[in-house]
């Protein structure tokens, strides 16, 4: 799982040369997809939906920095077809990023929910 951190406290995360974003509690795929808008600063034209989300992830280009870690305290609390397709666009995403490229995307996890992550990104 490359650009996947897991941290006993995530939310002490920290990183000077990164544009850290952490995602608050959210329940449900529309308002997961709003905070992640609101978080990561996406522009005015980001589509609310999972094909959008990937876009973004992959993009960054209205970023400055060229670091950009979204921090998770927990989950967000979503059906079990949802936080799988959730899962699945964060680890592509994060996977597709090349070394030389202008930016590059983490995603940091606490350490407790490796397990589950890792049964989950297998399947």
């Amino acid at each position: 799982m490359r650009n996947v951190v897991f941290l006993e406290e995530p939310g002490k995360y920290f990183d000077e040369n990164e544009f850290i974003a952490h995602l608050p509690e959210v329940r449900g795929e529309d308002e997961l997809l709003k905070k992640l808008s609101e978080v990561l600063e996406f522009p005015n034209y980001f589509g609310n939906n999972w094909d959008a989300l990937y876009d973004c992830l992959r993009d960054f280009h209205w970023m400055t920095k060229k670091g950009i870690a979204l921090v998770h305290h927990e989950l967000p609390l979503l059906a079990d077809d949802k936080i799988k397709v959730y899962l699945n666009v964060l680890f592509e995403a994060t996977g597709d990023w090349c070394n030389n490229e202008e930016h590059y995307f983490k995603v940091v996890f606490p350490e407790k929910l490796r397990p589950f992550l890792e049964i989950n990104l297998l399947m």
